[in-house]
This record gives structure tokens, sequence and C-alpha cells, in this order.
């Protein structure tokens, strides 16, 4: 049965299957990042990057987290019409998953910018400047951070066939979000 014109379709996943869909992950994003590395450089420059990176693991990560949730936030929020008041942000405590909620309504374009930021600054990025640079560590942090966009890769996939005109609003309880058909 199609929607009809008005309906309201909702695109959600159950959090324990983002988790392991998420887990999963990791072989292709090693696979994107490490293989150009090693074949330019080396697996021992990677790997001593990698030990030093471990050094530094729990604070990266702790600040990590924040600036990826901030990220989103700050995206959406110059988006929404409230601004940053929009935003909300908190824990899904029972699978130990940060998020950040935008309680407006935005257009696909621009949730699709918001979802893709910490993919972009701290996945992205760091991983091609890793690459290129030789720098095994900046690799490693690329290659945790796209891994940690594991959740917003899924969701950008969701959204692949709206139009990007059209309206979605982030879903409160659940990872995904809704839309008018």
């Amino acid at each position: 049965m199609s929607p009809n014109k008005n309906s309201i379709v909702e695109y959600t996943m159950n959090i324990g299957r983002v988790n392991l869909y998420v887990f999963l992950m990791i072989i292709p994003v090693l696979m994107i990042y490490l293989i150009p590395f090693i074949l330019i450089w080396d697996f021992e420059i990677f790997n001593s990057g990698r030990k030093s990176f471990m050094n530094y693991f729990l604070p990266v990560l702790f600040f990590g987290i924040i600036f990826h949730e901030l990220l989103h936030g700050i995206t959406w929020s110059l988006f929404a019409p409230g601004g940053f008041r929009s935003v909300k942000f908190g824990i899904h405590w029972k699978f130990l998953t940060p998020y950040c909620h935008c309680k407006e309504p935005l257009k696909v374009w621009q949730y699709k910018l918001g979802g893709a930021m910490p993919l972009i600054i701290m996945g992205i990025l760091p991983s091609v400047s890793g690459i290129i640079t030789g720098n095994g560590a900046i690799l490693f942090f690329g290659i945790f951070f796209t891994w940690a966009a594991g959740g917003d890769i899924i969701s950008l996939f969701m959204l692949r066939k709206i139009n990007n005109n059209s309206y979605v609003f982030d879903h409160p309880d659940k990872m995904g979000f809704y839309t008018k058909c």
C-alpha cells in the first residue's frame, strides 16, 4: 500500500541494529583508507601512528564525541527557525549512544548537510590528510571518526531517495526521521 499525498512516513531504525551495522562498517572503512595509505607509505608507519594515537585515546574520544554532536547541532541550527534553541543533545543510555536532535523540520539538503558534517570534518578530511602526509596518527583519527559517523552514514543512506527540497522532521526518540509524501 502506497502512502497518500499528505501522509507522514517514518524512516527509522532500531538503535541496536544501527550499532550492529556500524560495527560491521569498520571493514569497508579500513579498506577505503588503509589500503591507499599502505600502498603509498607503509603499514609500519600507520601502526606507529596508531600506537601514538592510542596514548591520547580517552581524551580524544571524550572531546571527539562532544565535537561530533556539536557539528550536527551547529549546522542544523543555521537552518532551523529557532536557531540553536531548536537543538537538543542527549545520550540513549541503553546503548550508550550520544545524539543531537533538531526539534524543527528542515529541508532534506539541510538535514543531510548537518548529518554529514562530522563525517566530513572529523573523518574524511583527516583521513585524506593522513594519507597525503603519511601521518598514521592522523589517519587513525580519521578512520576512527569515520567509523563513529556510521549512524550518520546510515541516516544519509535512508535519505537518498527523498527530494532535497522536501521537509524532514528529526525523530525525537529513534535514529531517523519523518517526512510527508
